[in-house]
């Protein structure tokens, strides 16, 4: 709802104020009875000057005059354009009406005034008022028309820039992505040709076959030479590929390195290893097939394997001869000695033979030991309980030769091992750390457990072990001690084979440490 316009009538006189609302009564406007120009400014101070149409203004009053309260009211801003009308029945000279007008009035009347007149100027005023509120509020309205039209033509500007800009982005997106793809066009030419070239030089099998029915499109120099078929077999599904074991292939799978076995044109079998992938070849599925022929790397493999166990077979032998030969020597001296001076044998003698033929039973059994068949009775056992009953000996042992023994055994579960192997495989790594280490070492044994094993660490403090050696270490026979079999090692291999155990060394100029790792739940 619109504010209702406001006449201020301003008199010291209170019969002046009704004779004026009497007159001025309307619904159009709404007329304010003030009675000192004091009033007057107070009201003006809390009332806005849009509602206010004109101000009557009695020239006589007692405090500030008419005069001083238009003066007053004319230097604030906000009130210098409502038409002021000055009334008074005394201050009737020239002199006064002059300084009305100078003071800022619009219009100066003597009382008794005519009520039609007064009536008619003020509605004059009241529909000026009336009209510039109208012009104002249009202006207003204009102006944020005016401001509203720049604000979208400032954002139809920066459209247009950003418009320009992503025109001149796609532009040089069109002109990079075309490059590329010219590039990309070039390359693929480039990639076929060279496809093309390692699939006629290649010296695998090649040949591309068409799904589903797998009717051949082309093989390369390769497949014809291994298979002996030249392009008779273009054009037809002749399957030559079968798999080595019994069972099926199912050539649209993908496959990596599977083994397959083909005959050749003259009957030949040979065997290969089989990769396939599917490609396109002019929007057509297609089966490109790799086969790399290793039948004479396998008879070489075979070949290798059997030297390598006569090699095997001849270094064992001549250990064991070395090693039993010995004892054997011994014994047949003593023997030959008797006989040709055909003596009685000497008591003194015969524990020298029996030492002799002991030690060449301990040979072999211990040979023996290393047999893979041979019989192991597993059971669920703690590793800790074998160490520390172990530990006495192996303490007395060291303090024997001047140096330590320090155990550190962890929480660990029970797991499957046979008591005798087990302690035989401690107590020789225990001895070869002893030996390996001079006076004042410490040999450390250590139980824990990870994730999936239960772990036993040994470690001494030794020389640590030559990377020559280490790839040697476990071979029967092999030692590099002035006095062994060279079988205490390859025992304890052959017992953590058993156990389905994995052995593990590390070596360095500051001791070796061998890491046997025991699964928990062995078969």
């Amino acid at each position: 709802m619109e504010q209702q316009v406001k006449i201020l009538a301003v008199d010291d006189r209170y019969e002046n104020l009704l004779a004026l609302n009497s007159i001025l009564a309307s619904s159009s406007y709404d007329v304010i009875s003030l009675q000192s120009g004091e009033e007057c400014l107070r009201y003006l101070l809390k009332e806005p000057a849009d509602h206010i149409a004109v101000i009557l203004m009695d020239v006589q009053m007692p405090g500030l005059s008419g005069f001083e309260t238009v003066e007053l009211i004319k230097q604030r801003k906000a009130y210098q354009d409502i038409p002021i009308i000055f009334l008074t029945a005394l201050s009737t000279s020239i002199e006064h009406v002059l300084r009305g007008y100078h003071v800022g009035s619009i219009d100066y009347l003597f009382k008794p005034v005519h009520p039609k007149m007064l009536r008619m100027k003020v509605d004059g005023f009241v529909n000026m008022h009336l009209n510039h509120q109208k012009l104002k509020i249009q202006s207003e309205l204009l102006h944020k028309r005016t401001l509203d039209l720049e604000e979208t033509n400032r954002k139809l500007a920066e459209a247009e820039e950003k418009l320009i800009q992503q025109n001149v982005l796609l532009e040089q997106w069109v002109e990079e992505r075309t490059t590329e793809l010219v590039d990309a066009h070039q390359k693929l030419m480039n990639s076929q040709e060279h496809f093309k070239k390692m699939f006629i030089l290649s010296p695998s099998l090649m040949s591309i076959r068409r799904l589903p029915d797998l009717t051949y499109l082309e093989v390369n120099e390769s497949w014809k030479q291994y298979t002996g078929y030249g392009n008779e077999i273009i054009g037809t599904n002749l399957d030559l590929l079968s798999p080595e074991s019994d069972g099926n292939i199912n050539l649209c799978d993908i496959l990596h390195n599977e083994k397959v076995k083909y005959v050749t044109k003259s009957g030949e079998v040979r065997t290969a290893l089989l990769s396939t992938e599917i490609i396109d070849i002019e929007h057509d599925k297609c089966l490109l097939e790799v086969a790399v022929d290793v039948t004479e790397s396998l008879r070489f493999e075979s070949e290798m394997a059997r030297l390598a166990q006569l090699n095997l077979v001849g270094e064992m032998a001549a250990g064991i001869a070395h090693e039993i030969r010995n004892p054997m020597t011994t014994i047949r001296g003593f023997l030959q000695l008797f006989r040709e001076n055909d003596r009685h044998m000497q008591r003194e003698y015969i524990p020298i033979m029996l030492e002799e033929l002991d030690r060449a039973n301990d040979i072999i059994t211990e040979y023996l030991s290393l047999a893979k068949n041979k019989t192991s009775y597993q059971k669920s056992e703690s590793l800790n309980r074998i160490i520390e009953s172990l530990l006495p000996l192996i303490q007395a042992e060291a303090v024997m030769c001047g140096k330590h023994v320090n155990g550190n055994l962890g929480s660990c579960p029970d797991i499957q091992l046979d008591d005798k192997e087990i302690r035989q495989l401690i107590l020789n790594m225990c001895m070869n750390g002893l030996e390996a280490m001079s006076v004042g070492g410490t040999l450390c044994i250590e139980t824990y457990q990870d994730d999936t094993h239960v772990v036993l660490l040994i470690a001494d403090e030794g020389t640590g072990i030559s990377a020559e050696h280490l790839e040697k270490l476990g071979r029967p026979f092999f030692t590099t001690k002035d006095e062994g079999t060279g079988l205490g090692l390859a025992i304890c291999y052959s017992i953590a084979t058993r156990h389905q155990a994995t052995i593990e060394v590390n070596s360095s100029s500051k001791g070796t440490t061998f890491m046997i790792r025991f699964p928990m739940q062995a078969v």
